[in-house]
């Protein structure tokens, strides 16, 4: 149960950041501020949760050595006590791990946020290996990142998400999502009506990515964003690259329906 000593760590260092960029940044950190102030809270329950344990467990164990009270109704009232026990320790870790995964993802809400304005974030307090992480390798911090992206990309976020997309590609461009990441920009500038840099952005990561697992998404995107640029050449050839690559997929039909409109 040392978990609250690392969320007390990271909490420590969310603050500094908060501080640094609190007057450039107003309403950001007001609202991450209030989230701070809020799992400070929950870390001293969670802390007060451990100390009435280990009272507990003390008060059981003195009894057991002490001999008190022995006989099958003691028994079945220390086991009672003790699956008492075990259940809310088993409360306060799956609490613990929540907590956690909650303060490395407001670390790297923070990150992106003080990355606008040159500050440094906490991963770069520990700098990646050259090159950036290898597959397989990713810390932590690089998944917080990637998720902090892709939750701003779910509520809308895009500006936020494509910094945070950015972010990761810099620091981790070998990692085992760094395609997921270089998908999702290409998806934004499609969206956005950017289809040239959408096209550059896919064919990297074709390139870049061959065994990727968004091949066949990258592929139909791709013929899409030619087709919107009225490059029906171009996009008829990544769709029979697409079709020999991934014959009878959903992918190919539905790019092959796009081009028959």
């Amino acid at each position: 149960m040392r978990a609250s000593c690392t969320g007390r760590f990271i909490l420590l260092l969310v603050g500094a950041h908060l501080a640094a960029f609190a007057a450039g940044c107003a309403p950001q950190f007001e609202t991450l501020q209030t989230a701070v102030d809020g799992n400070s809270a929950e870390i001293q329950r969670l802390a007060d949760e451990q100390t009435a344990l280990r009272r507990d467990v003390t008060a059981l164990l003195a009894m057991l050595r002490s001999g008190q009270g022995s006989g099958p109704d003691t028994d079945a009232r220390l086991q009672a006590n003790l699956s008492q026990i075990l259940a809310r320790l088993d409360q306060a870790a799956s609490q613990q791990a929540d907590n956690q995964e909650y303060m490395r993802n407001l670390s790297a809400r923070v990150d992106l946020l003080t990355t606008r304005l040159g500050i440094p974030t906490l991963g770069e307090f520990k700098p990646p290996p050259p090159g950036g992480a290898d597959l397989g390798a990713l810390p932590e911090e690089g998944r917080a990142l990637f998720n902090a992206a892709m939750a701003d990309r779910g509520r809308g976020e895009f500006a936020a998400a494509r910094q945070g997309f950015q972010d990761f590609l810099g620091r981790y461009p070998r990692s085992e999502q760094a395609d997921d990441a270089a998908y999702w920009l290409a998806a934004m500038d499609a969206d956005d009506g950017e289809h040239q840099g959408a096209l550059e952005r896919l064919q990297a990561l074709l390139d870049r990515y061959p065994d990727s697992d968004r091949r066949s998404d990258a592929l139909h995107k791709s013929v899409a964003s030619a087709h919107a640029l009225g490059r029906d050449d171009e996009a008829r050839r990544l769709l029979g690259r697409l079709q020999a690559e991934f014959p009878g997929s959903e992918a190919a039909e539905l790019a092959a329906a796009l081009l028959s409109e």
